[in-house]
């Protein structure tokens, strides 16, 4: 990741090559016929979040979420379209149908599965991130109280500080002070630049960071639980059980932990693609 000149989403790929997909007929047997008939896997990708989602140095789309999707869309004999978005129009976009599905470092709640499918991908947590020199240590939300902070628009971080402001209120200290961008890139650029005194985003892309940021970074605390990373459909799509299917795929024939061995996110892989997971996976 660079921290000078190029913009942070110009990030440096791994070398590692992952090996391409045979199409699986058990598994192209279970599209639905418009998808078998247009063999296109439409997916809208919320770009600049290394390492899940983010244009590299030649700007091609890469990561590990998208090296998922090719192998998922292989499997399943149909051809990969990405469709670049920002994270706060995934969900809607889904609602209306525009795509078929939605990738971007998209935690897995409650809240969401009421209203789209998820196909969990990985196990990750929240951490924050702060300048090397700095002092803060984030043990609890209260801690950011008064804080300036960066995240993404319509991300679980810019909701869960807008929903503690009244308790920094109640204790008399001042709210948290969010800033949303559109992207994880914008986010960790306000903490370079200084504009933000916390990066708050997903344990993928703030490890990512700090790792890239040669020691001018550091991870100051964490937050919640672990819970799952997903592909994201629209409500009771008939997509959902053959990309499902496909995931696992990619994790019984060994895929799966080339691709997360790549990326440096082995802690974080699952035996076990669930379809709409619920509460915290052990």
């Amino acid at each position: 990741m660079a921290l000078a000149g190029a913009p942070l989403g110009f990030a440096q790929a791994p070398d590692a090559a992952v090996p391409a997909e045979a199409a699986q007929p058990n598994l192209v047997k279970l599209l639905p016929q418009a998808t078998a008939a247009s063999k296109t896997l439409t997916v809208a990708v919320a770009l600049g979040s290394p390492p899940d989602d983010f244009r590299n140095q030649n700007g091609e789309t890469t990561g590990w979420e998208i090296d998922i999707l090719h192998g998922v869309a292989q499997s399943l004999g149909l051809q990969l379209e990405l469709r670049p978005a920002t994270f706060d129009t995934l969900i809607p976009g889904l609602q209306a149908k525009r795509f078929d599905a939605a990738v971007g470092q998209m935690g897995i709640t409650t809240v969401r599965e009421k209203v789209v499918d998820m196909v969990g991908t990985l196990l990750a947590n929240e951490q924050f991130a702060a300048l090397a020199s700095s002092d803060i240590k984030v043990n609890s939300l209260e801690d950011i109280c008064g804080v300036t902070v960066g995240t993404t628009r319509g991300s679980r971080e810019y909701e869960f500080a807008q929903s503690y402001n009244p308790k920094c209120e109640a204790a008399g200290k001042k709210p948290i002070n969010v800033l949303a961008f559109n992207d994880g890139n914008g986010a960790a650029e306000a903490l370079i630049s200084r504009r933000v005194e916390l990066f708050w985003l997903g344990s993928t892309a703030v490890s990512y960071f700090v790792n890239q940021s040669h020691g001018r970074t550091k991870v100051v605390g964490s937050y919640t639980d672990t819970s799952y990373l997903g592909v994201a459909l629209p409500k009771e799509s008939d997509l959902a059980k053959p990309l499902q299917a496909a995931i696992q795929h990619l994790i019984d024939d060994g895929t799966y932990q080339t691709i997360v061995r790549k990326w440096g996110l082995e802690k974080g892989a699952i035996k076990t693609a669930p379809l709409n997971p619920t509460g915290t996976p052990s």
